[in-house]
Parts: structure tokens; sequence; C-alpha cells
């Protein structure tokens, strides 16, 4: 059977987006046939074209790599997935970095290794373990990420971004059937709003004694080799004026003009 993922992808994207093919096409400025062609898996589709469709459907640039490896494996050569664990000099690596950092899967966002400061920086977590699930069902992660329900609405988006392309993913069905039983689960699945601007940063707070800390968040897909994971590192923001807005906004320590 012909992969079709990226077609299934983009045909729930649209609905989602409650266009017609006829809409989605006047605004990327191609003919509605081929839309219908891409969605079917009849036609494929050029670069420029597949980058016009997704900024129309308003996929961030963020997820646009993961998508087209999931659903279009073969454009990126050999599958980074004979790689299944972190080897010695991939631990020794993360180790090696002194503020928080993890190695995660997408779309499921499930940790394969982490660091001794992301340790410190989120209780409860460790390798093999789920970020999201460690957001909406470990009480200490509402004291811990300041800004809770906007990063967990942004984690939420990104899920439903990939489901087009994950529903027979058991991993996701696990996550997602885990997560319900969190209160707020099913008001922030269920919340079609844009996804919160931003992202760049992170609000986190040290469970231990109160304080702020703004970090900034750094994504970096490894090329050489090869890894099926990302590596993801929260670097402190070390700016009086923007540790300044973060404390002052959150009320925890010394106060500071607001950005």
């Amino acid at each position: 059977m012909v992969n079709n993922m990226f077609g299934e992808f983009l045909r729930q994207r649209r609905l989602d987006a409650g266009l017609t093919r006829k809409q989605l096409a006047e605004r990327a400025s191609v003919s509605t046939s081929l839309i219908e062609k891409v969605e079917l898996g009849t036609r494929s589709t050029t670069v420029h074209t597949l980058q016009a469709l997704l900024d129309q459907l308003d996929v961030p640039p963020v997820y646009r790599r993961h998508i087209l490896e999931l659903s279009l494996p073969e454009a990126f050569g050999r599958d980074p997935r004979s790689v299944t664990v972190p080897t010695a000099h991939d631990l020794a690596d993360l180790a090696s970095i002194d503020h928080p950092a993890s190695f995660y899967r997408m779309p499921t966002y499930t940790i394969v290794s982490v660091n001794a400061a992301y340790q410190r920086t989120f209780p409860g977590i460790d390798a093999g373990g789920n970020f999201v699930e460690w957001m909406f069902l470990e009480p200490i992660a509402r004291t811990v990420v300041v800004e809770w329900r906007q990063e967990a609405l942004r984690l939420v988006h990104a899920l439903r971004m990939f489901s087009p392309i994950t529903v027979s993913d058991p991993g996701i069905e696990r996550v997602i059937a885990n997560c319900r039983k969190s209160q707020e689960w099913e008001e922030l699945w269920n919340d079609n709003s844009s996804e919160p601007a931003g992202g760049e940063h992170l609000l986190v707070r040290d469970w231990t004694n109160g304080q702020v800390q703004r970090l900034g968040v750094r994504l970096y897909n490894p090329e050489f080799p090869s890894r099926p994971w990302w590596l993801l590192r929260l670097v402190p923001l070390h700016n009086s004026a923007e540790c300044g807005w973060a404390t002052h906004r959150t009320g925890v320590g010394p106060t500071g003009g607001r950005k």
C-alpha cells in the first residue's frame, strides 16, 4: 500500500482550519486539482508548493521537519531510527552540558535521556518518561512551570498537529489516554484557538526555594551522526532586564521593569 501519510495530514489540517480545497488552493496560489491529488496520494509536490501549503495551514516551522520525517521518510535517506538508544558518547555529550538538557522523541515527547540539571529542574521525570504526562499528571509541574496553562496548551496543540499521521501510534494513544485523567485535559484538547505565541522562552520555578528563572529554549536535530531524537537545551538567560521581567511577572524575588 502506498504511504499517503502526508496527504492525510494535509487533508486533516485543511479541515481543522475550516477550508475547502478551493479556498486553500487560492491562498497557496495553486490549483484545486493539485490539492485533491496531493491529498489522495496520486501526486507529489515541489518544495515551493509544500512551503506555501504549510504556511497557509499555519504549521509552525519547528514541527515541519518532524512531520516530513514521519510522512515522507524516504526523502531523508537512511532511516535514523536504526539507532534506538543513546551510545556512551551520546550520554557523555548530554552530561557535559551544565544547564537543563534532554534527548526526546517527537511526536510523543518521550524522554530518551536527561542530564543532572534537567532532573533537578523537572523533578520526577527521567529516561523513559513522557513530558506531556508529567505536565498534566504530576502536581509539582504546576509549581515548576510558571506559565503552566500556556505551556500545556502548546503541548496539546503539538499532539493535535501530529494526530493525522499518528492515528495508529500506540504511544500517542497511551499518552492521550493517561492525560485524560487530568481535569484540564478535555478543555485544552478541545481548545480551537491558535497556538500560544512565543515558545522561545520558558519560565521555571525552583521547587526548593521558589526562585524563578527564564530559560531560552534551544532545539537541535542531530545530523551527524544521525539520531531519531532531538536535543533540547534550556539555556539560562543572564540579561538583567530579561531576568527582572521574569521575577516581576511572577512576583518572586526582586521586582524589575516589565520587558
